[in-house]
């Protein structure tokens, strides 16, 4: 009998999608994939950047003239480095300053609606955010570091 009620009181047809949860979603998963992407594309090329260092610094050169030219390349190399990471590290947070924008502008606009609490959570609650986000960030702060130290130790900085 209980069962019944159960089932009798549940709604029967899905509720519409209100065109500002519908927008402000799609925003969101759009600049949660960017932080994806640039988050791969930044793996990509410290990898390509520094298998390119690690060759400057231990391979011989054959001629003197080779051996400037890759010794300006093994200086150039860690400053390229360190410059896309920060830039990289630039764009994740404000993807992210975004992203709680959007999630802060939905808030406000459906704060007493009704209709909108039968929706999901826009971004999830504020532990989900922090923890999606501390990956991305703290890879390039390890990528900085890195390079930080390599300028420093190629600049006898150490």
């Amino acid at each position: 009998m209980l069962y019944n009620k159960a089932i009798s009181s549940m709604p029967t047809e899905n509720k519409p999608v209100s065109e500002l949860y519908s927008v402000s979603r799609m925003q969101i998963e759009h600049y949660d994939m960017s932080i994806g992407l640039r988050l791969i594309w930044l793996n990509n090329s410290q990898a390509f950047m520094f298998g390119v260092y690690s060759v400057c610094t231990i391979m011989k050169a054959p001629t003197p003239f080779l051996a400037g030219k890759e010794l300006m390349l093994a200086m150039a190399i860690p400053f390229l480095g360190f410059a896309t990471t920060l830039v990289t590290l630039f764009d994740i947070i404000t993807s992210i300053i975004q992203m709680n924008k959007l999630t802060r502008n939905y808030k406000n606009a459906n704060s007493n609606h009704e209709q909108e609490l039968n929706f999901p959570l826009l971004h999830g609650n504020i532990m989900d955010r922090v923890m999606q986000r501390i990956s991305p960030v703290v890879t390039a702060l390890l990528f900085l570091a890195v390079w930080i130290f390599l300028i420093m130790y190629d600049h006898q900085l150490l």
